[in-house]
């Protein structure tokens, strides 16, 4: 019986490491960073309205987890020619309809 739950201990150890590795290998060039690019006349305060690219590039975000793109945006944040005004950028969810874009926001700004 002993033996029995130490080779499960030690099985969830290595399980751990295991799944702890795989997070180190995020290739940032595949996450859409620049999908927000058409957003910046919007974003700056430019433009009433966000553009349907805009809205597009917003979307294409949610498609990749939140730790993920905030991770490679950290890594890279010249990645996008502008940094975000928080204000607008928090208007992004609502007004291109993307209400998942939220959780994004507190990395881009």
């Amino acid at each position: 019986m002993a033996m029995m739950k130490m080779s499960f201990v030690v099985g969830l150890v290595l399980l751990s490491f295991v799944a702890v590795g795989n997070c180190d290998e995020v290739d940032c060039a595949k996450v859409p960073i620049e999908n927000l690019e058409p957003c910046k006349a919007f974003v700056l305060g430019q433009s009433d309205k966000p553009s349907g690219e805009c809205c597009k590039g917003v979307k294409s975000w949610t498609t990749v987890s939140e730790e993920i793109v905030c991770e490679c945006y950290r890594k890279a944040p010249q990645r996008l020619s502008y940094k975000p005004d928080q204000i607008r950028a928090t208007q992004l969810p609502f007004v291109c309809k993307v209400p998942e874009f939220y959780n994004y926001i507190a990395c881009l700004v």
